[in-house]
């Protein structure tokens, strides 16, 4: 088993772990931060890098852009059904509505303006739509023994499954299944039984505000890969990523602190 392959397992393990965990002890956006961080098809892209040239990662980078949309389908009827229905149901749906639209993504295949107006129209809809969604937290079930080793042996099933398909992908198939959401998924069995539908529901609510800054950086990192190389494509588009990130979490510190109406 290849060794990046492992980096790749383990960091998401370690992310979705992470994020859940802030989830329960500090609220759903900071837990949504975490869970939106690169850590997932970050490695991804660094295995891709050292495999392809630049025209290949600016042409998957372009196709998760677009596959970006579709986890926001997949959070937004998560956010809506979380509170409503338990787990299973609340993934049906939400698989349900990331399937159509990375279907109609590869189908229609969008070039730049396409894939940037619709990340507008679905991030924009999705953010107006979960304004006032759930927001509330769950009483904790109690927490097993066996709990975190069985979540993480998931995690990392899922992710490997992943990355698995995506070897004998083409571009597009790769750029789609390097944004799956499986740290979404990972997260939603995590928070669904612990805090309830309402608090992993929250959680994806919070993902809406900060998974655009993940699309940015892949959008950069499809106009930067070919004139900078993918080294300095990838360096420019994480630096977005966080960058996105970190103006959130001072604006979030900011509105607690009741310096932001």
């Amino acid at each position: 088993m290849e060794l990046a392959f492992v980096l790749k397992i383990a960091a998401t393990v370690a992310v979705v772990l992470g994020a859940a965990l802030a989830a329960e002890r500090t609220g759903p956006f900071i837990g949504a931060l975490i869970a939106c961080l690169p850590i997932s098809a970050g490695p991804g892209y660094v295995l891709l890098a050292m495999q392809s040239d630049d025209a290949f990662i600016a042409a998957s980078a372009l196709a998760s852009t677009a596959a970006i949309a579709a986890t926001g389908m997949f959070l937004i009827a998560y956010a809506f059904l979380g509170p409503r229905h338990g787990l299973a149901a609340s993934l049906l749906g939400a698989y349900g509505a990331w399937l159509v639209l990375a279907f109609l993504v590869r189908l229609l295949e969008l070039g730049e303006a396409g894939v940037v107006l619709l990340n507008v129209a679905v991030y924009g809809a999705g953010n107006l739509l979960t304004r006032v969604g759930p927001g509330g937290r769950g009483p904790r079930a109690p927490r097993r023994w066996y709990d975190l080793p069985l979540q993480a042996a998931l995690i990392g099933g899922l992710t490997g499954l992943v990355i698995t398909v995506g070897k004998f992908a083409g571009p597009t198939l790769t750029g789609l299944l390097a944004v799956f959401p499986v740290v979404f998924t990972s997260v939603a069995l995590i928070l669904h039984p612990r805090l309830g539908g309402a608090g992993a529901a929250a959680t994806m609510a919070g993902a809406l505000r900060a998974m655009p800054g993940f699309a940015l950086g892949l959008f950069v990192l499809h106009l930067a890969a070919v004139p900078l190389g993918r080294v300095a494509a990838l360096l420019l588009a994480l630096a977005t990523m966080l960058a996105w990130s970190g103006a959130l979490l001072l604006r979030h510190r900011r509105a607690t602190s009741g310096r932001v109406p």
